[in-house]
């Protein structure tokens, strides 16, 4: 993304017409059911009850550059494989993918990188149910994240023709297929979910090419994504599929994935998919401190007059949970603070739902322009507004240089930048002294026993050598990813006995 004024001006055009063409439309387009019917009759959507499709590329981590600069490129992981299975009727879909590092930089930005031998990753839903399945097959619900998944089904080109045909807003226009090429094409649109509006482009072989639609994100606002055939339709075993997809988001585009088929294999056995029903609760680790646990953590603090809570994840659904919870757990206390470890999309999507409640965002003083001027601007929110873009006010900031330190005479939180870390230049860890909890993210994710273990690396180094540098001695981590664990744990892990203070001066000098 070019740091450029398509961060307002970009979207509201997109917004005004179905794609890349930008051409007007006729006054009277055709009729979108027969569009959709001739489409369905050479794709053959309606004879799919459900589809598996698998296949190789790459995909990319959205939101996890080194920097928060915006020209600054998402990292890549090469996909070893790539299996979707969907049922159209329960709405099912499992995405199994296993990703290798392959030929990509293995440094500098997010993501958990670099990859060592492989990483399985599951997403399912199922209606209005989203979940992931970590290697010890156990379910983790993803909230908010229900909607997106199921728009997924619909930009696969059978998604989109079954979807639309039901759809009772559906219309098609005709436009040029490109500003260099006046073949046309035929768009139809029709409002998925209730709220998002989703244009499918289709030739004159009645094929769709692609599909667009735009998704509501905490930090782009009104997020333009597009799915695009690459290569044509060819059959595999009777069903008619393209040969390669290429999905991109944002305008200009990033790359989000990019995939050669395999195989594919319709109306395959045991596509829906049952909901498991996983209870989350918020875990005491301390008078007066919580952790809330979900698929990414949190912390909530309490302090005499008000209480902080550190990382704001995901969306603004979760942090909008994480902030009802905070305020059950601690009534009548406003939530003066809120704490950023860094500015990745996963670890900053909910910062707006803070800033609606006048909460003080502390993070790193290198973000300040960048939430300024895209996290808590006042781009387009119209796909599903948050109450900040309803109601906008002036989100206020606590910038940290090298530490800070809150306190009210009686509780200490102190907050240490991780210097010399290639994951994130403005990652910050947080240390409460007297309960001897230090919350990290990204630094540790330690995989369960009886599992593969992985090797040291920098990121783990890089977390010892700041403990060490700074001269703390926690003996329980609180990692957003994976939870709390124990400090002997993470120093066995790396083959240290203990944590040493290495200070400054001569100190230094003689502990390089």
């Amino acid at each position: 993304m070019a740091n450029k004024l398509w961060l307002s001006l970009a979207f509201t055009a997109l917004l005004a017409l179905p794609g890349a063409a930008q051409n007007s439309a006729p006054n009277a387009g055709p009729n979108a059911k027969a569009v959709l019917q001739a489409a369905d009759a050479a794709m053959g959507a309606s004879k799919l009850k459900s589809l598996q499709y698998s296949a190789t590329g790459y995909v990319t981590v959205l939101g996890q550059n080194y920097s928060s600069a915006l020209d600054d490129t998402w990292p890549r992981f090469e996909l070893k494989s790539f299996v979707r299975t969907i049922d159209y009727d329960s709405k099912s879909m499992r995405e199994d993918q296993v990703r290798v590092q392959g030929t990509w930089p293995a440094t500098r930005g997010g993501g958990v990188r670099p990859i060592v031998g492989e990483r399985k990753q599951s997403q399912l839903v199922s209606g209005g149910y989203a979940w992931n399945v970590n290697e010890q097959n156990q379910p983790q619900p993803q909230f908010g994240q229900a909607d997106l998944r199921q728009l997924e089904i619909i930009m696969t080109p059978h998604g989109f023709i079954k979807a639309a045909l039901v759809a009772p807003d559906a219309k098609a226009m005709v436009y040029d297929e490109s500003s260099r090429n006046t073949k046309k094409v035929t768009v139809v649109q029709f409002k998925a979910l209730g709220k998002y509006v989703v244009n499918g482009w289709i030739n004159d072989q009645n094929l769709v090419t692609k599909v667009q639609t735009w998704l509501p994100n905490p930090i782009l606002g009104d997020m333009f994504v597009e799915t695009r055939v690459q290569g044509g339709y060819k059959d595999y075993n009777g069903v008619k599929f393209p040969v390669g997809f290429h999905e991109s988001i944002g305008n200009p585009p990033h790359p989000a994935y990019d995939i050669a088929i395999a195989d594919v294999k319709g109306n395959v056995a045991g596509a829906a998919l049952l909901v498991p029903d996983p209870v989350k609760t918020a875990q005491q680790l301390a008078p007066g401190v919580w952790m809330l646990a979900g698929a990414y953590n949190s912390l909530a603090v309490e302090f005499k007059d008000y209480s902080v809570v550190v990382e704001g994840p995901v969306d603004i659904e979760r942090s909008e949970a994480v902030i009802a919870e905070t305020k059950r757990l601690i009534p009548n206390k406003p939530i003066r603070f809120l704490v950023n470890t860094h500015h990745h999309f996963d670890h900053s999507g909910g910062l707006r739902a803070f800033g609606a409640e006048d909460t003080i965002i502390v993070t790193h003083e290198s973000n300040f322009n960048y939430y300024e001027g895209i996290v808590f601007d006042l781009r387009p929110r119209t796909v599903q507004p948050d109450r900040l873009s309803i109601a906008p006010r002036q989100v206020h900031y606590v910038l940290v240089k090298d530490n800070h330190k809150i306190t009210d005479g009686t509780r200490e939180l102190d907050i240490y930048h991780m210097k010399a870390l290639e994951h994130a230049e403005d990652m910050l860890i947080v240390y409460l002294p007297k309960e001897k909890i230090v919350v990290e993210a990204d630094l540790w994710n330690p995989v369960p026993q009886g599992q593969p273990q992985p090797q040291v690396n920098a990121q783990n180094m890089n977390f010892l050598y700041n403990l060490e540098r700074i001269g703390i001695k926690p003996e329980r981590i609180v990692s957003i990813h994976t939870g709390l664990h124990q400090m002997n744990d993470f120093l066995k892990f790396v083959g240290r006995p203990q944590i040493v203070a290495r200070g400054g001066g001569l100190n230094a000098a003689l502990n390089p």
